[in-house]
């Protein structure tokens, strides 16, 4: 993560009813997982931590597939070695070379988790909680993390293009429409950077392609050098077309007020 590594100092989301997934991931501080969701006989990845966009693309697989995986609900299944194999298939080469242990769980609405390493049975219960709803930005947060020393600069991402782009690639090759696959695209990168690079109070979803995030870090750091950083880190999910990526510097703020006021402006 380099640069953009997430400030620590935040509170944790109180697990409630009605559970956003980013709040989730934070919770369990989960690095790598998707919730799938069935459409018709095909599950699809709808919301997702640690994938690119061929791992999106390469998850889409068969109702009967998920039940040889996980044929009963509200039970967690691990696999190793050898075991986890039919479940790479579901991952891009760049991520199937770096998993060992897999966690595959199955919720009362069937939606199914899958994750990197051993799901804890907290975890397991928090997933029945999730819903479509988002985090709650606490601006009142993120006062600890303004300093003597830091900068606080504010960031446009928009990915619409580089969406279009890999999706006419691959169109073919998926049960996702252009929309549902927007809409996961859109959730890695709003989690990457509202749980992996920066942190949830400071990131908001400006529309169903872009995100607005405020960086706040050591004022010995360069606006050049952190939009390097950003570039670098988005090549993770978009590969080479990370460069349809329009990241636009949007200033500075000097106080929690106006982080606040650049998030919620339309």
């Amino acid at each position: 993560m380099g640069l953009l590594s997430r400030a620590s100092t935040l509170d944790t989301p109180v697990t409630t009813q009605g559970l956003a997934f980013s709040d989730f991931i934070n919770i369990h501080s989960i690095k790598l997982c998707a919730l799938l969701e069935q459409k018709n006989s095909y599950y699809c990845v709808n919301n997702s931590i640690g994938f690119d966009c061929e791992s999106i693309i390469c998850a889409d697989s068969t109702v009967d597939f998920w039940n040889g995986i996980c044929s009963n609900s509200n039970k967690i299944y691990t696999f190793t070695g050898t075991d986890k194999n039919p479940l790479l298939q579901l991952f891009s080469i760049n991520l199937k070379e770096k998993l060992q242990e897999l966690s595959v769980y199955k919720n009362s609405s069937n939606q199914i988790l899958l994750c990197e390493g051993i799901l804890s049975d907290k975890a397991a219960q928090d997933f029945n909680k999730i819903s479509n709803s988002e985090h709650t930005n606490e601006y009142n947060n993120i006062n600890p993390l303004l300093k003597e020393n830091t900068v606080v600069l504010l960031y446009k991402i928009d990915i619409e293009k580089a969406v279009k782009a890999f999706y006419n690639s691959q169109s073919t090759n998926t049960k996702h429409n252009f929309e549902s696959f927007n809409k996961a695209i859109i959730n890695e990168v709003y989690n990457r950077f509202a749980c992996l690079y920066n942190n949830s109070d400071t990131t908001i979803k400006d529309s169903d392609h872009g995100i607005k995030t405020v960086i706040i870090t050591d004022k010995a750091y360069s606006v050049e050098l952190i939009t390097q950083h950003i570039k670098l880190n988005l090549q993770e999910v978009f590969d080479s077309y990370a460069s349809e990526v329009q990241i636009s510097f949007s200033g500075k703020a000097t106080s929690c007020d106006a982080i606040k006021d650049y998030l919620q402006a339309e």
